[in-house]
């Protein structure tokens, strides 16, 4: 039996720390203007993973699709490229006071894919230089 971990996701993901501050903004198409702010934790071209407080929680269960309208890190937005997702997995346990939920990203606009390759590229070149921290 050999140990270890073996990655199996086809893309590059980055992990954020809470104090990096990199927030989505997702919008249900069917509920109008229906948005809801979440903390991100981990981002790739494939997926995204947020948390949001359970007082905040808006009920999300595997298959549900919506929108990722905003992505910010800090005051400054990013990308305001309109991607649509769909939720994969929902970690709600009642004793954790935020919920988290993975989502994967469904025809990932051109534009927006640039977007993101930017950023992400940016992301995981600063954490093999000098600047690397926790969250890569």
């Amino acid at each position: 039996m050999t140990g270890g971990f073996h990655e199996q996701r086809k893309e590059a993901r980055v992990y954020f720390s809470p104090e990096e501050d990199i927030r989505g903004v997702f919008v249900f198409p069917d509920f109008e203007r229906f948005s809801f702010s979440a903390l991100v934790l981990d981002l790739s071209l494939g997926g995204i993973h947020f948390t949001v407080k359970r007082e905040g929680w808006n009920s999300l269960e595997p298959g549900r699709q919506f929108v990722l309208a905003r992505l910010s890190m800090g005051d400054e937005i990013f990308c305001d490229n309109v991607m649509p997702l769909t939720v994969r997995w929902v970690l709600d346990h009642p004793v954790v006071s935020n919920v988290s939920v993975g989502c994967e990203f469904d025809e990932l606009p051109e534009d927006g894919r640039k977007v993101l390759q930017s950023f992400l590229a940016r992301k995981l070149a600063a954490c093999q230089g000098s600047e690397c921290d926790s969250s890569c």
